[in-house]
């Protein structure tokens, strides 16, 4: 029995993080073997070289999976190379005495030059081999024809990370979004079978629901972050550049806003419960409902929904201060729940 607690207690997390890892990466590593491809029989094609491995290999460093932006390594693919080839090219101009240290000269001066334009780090990397390949193999090799051979790579690259797969930027902060809504419409749920039955327990469990969003909160940040690089680094994403700036700012400023109202009410609902603090609000059962369907029906892309009502509150009919605070809370939560769906109205009339 212990065993197979301890199995599926590290078992299942190491699965989710392998299935992660593989629907992230199976795309590019896909759209990298095609482009290899294509780049090999074009550079054959165009320039007749018998065997372009430049090319299939310069589409492979554009399109793998991992980079930041597959644009910018392309173009400092290219400019990493040209350098490196510049370099190679004067260092044969130098003695071949001592050939080792002037390979170790070449490396040197191409991956300090390229590294003073203060671009990716592909860029004094593939300096310092083409200065290499250069003087090992020597220019009629690793010069011209590399060049040309790189150049068609990563031609080929940014045709399909530019066209091809660029991905949706508004696309990606809406499902990021879409993650974050469906875990707090979660919460709510379960603070809101909590107060029906009045079960301590369960609103515990809710706090945690709400704890755990934060982990959908740094997928949505990092969703603008990707939206923002692709929006500034392919074809595709600068048509909806301004689209994406306007809804990613927004999301930006109250989706945080979100996030901590509902975590602060789900710990002052759970406080008072726990405490039994009197008797809860008349409206805090139509008020939670109403949050809750919110949260869904803005993850769903659902507009139909009628608004979470603002519906004000009676001090008198609060007994206790602890519940006085949920309200508060839950009454921010409305206000960020309300831009929300000012926000997702703008996008669909758009």
């Amino acid at each position: 029995m212990f065993a197979k607690l301890f199995f599926n207690r590290f078992t299942n997390p190491l699965i989710e993080r392998v299935v992660s890892r593989w629907s992230s990466a199976w795309r590019d590593a896909l759209a990298s073997a095609i482009a290899a491809a294509l780049a090999w029989i074009l550079a054959q094609h165009f320039f007749g070289h018998a065997h372009p491995v430049f090319a299939a290999i310069s589409a492979v460093v554009c399109l793998a999976p991992g980079l930041p932006s597959h644009g910018k390594q392309a173009i400092g693919l290219m400019v990493g190379v040209a350098t490196g080839i510049l370099v190679g090219e004067a260092a044969l101009w130098l003695p071949d005495s001592y050939p080792l240290l002037r390979i170790g000269f070449a490396t040197f001066a191409a991956i300090a030059i390229s590294a003073l334009y203060g671009l990716a780090p592909v860029v004094p990397i593939q300096a310092g081999v083409s200065a290499v390949l250069m003087l090992a193999v020597g220019p009629e090799s690793a010069g011209a024809v590399r060049m040309l051979d790189v150049i068609m790579g990563a031609g080929v690259g940014l045709v399909f990370s530019q066209i091809l797969m660029t991905p949706n930027p508004i696309g990606i902060i809406d499902s990021s979004a879409k993650e974050l809504l469906e875990k707090l419409a979660s919460g709510f749920e379960k603070s809101l079978e909590a107060l029906e039955n009045n079960d301590a327990s369960k609103a515990h469990n809710a706090v945690q629901i709400f704890s755990s969003a934060h982990d959908s909160l740094i997928t949505l940040e990092n969703g603008i972050a990707m939206a923002r690089n692709t929006a500034r680094w392919t074809l595709r994403g600068r048509f909806a550049s301004r689209e994406v700036k306007e809804i990613a700012s927004r999301y930006e400023r109250h989706a945080v806003r979100l996030y901590a109202s509902a975590l602060l009410f789900s710990e002052a609902f759970a406080n008072a419960l726990r405490k039994e603090q009197g008797t809860p609000p008349p409206s805090l059962h139509e008020r939670l409902s109403c949050v809750a369907t919110r949260c869904l029906a803005l993850a769903r892309e659902d507009n139909n929904t009628p608004p979470t009502p603002n519906t004000p509150y009676d001090v008198a009919d609060i007994s206790a201060a602890p519940w006085q605070l949920c309200l508060e809370h839950l009454q921010t939560v409305e206000s960020a729940l309300l831009t929300f769906r000012l926000t997702t109205h703008r996008d669909t009339e758009k």
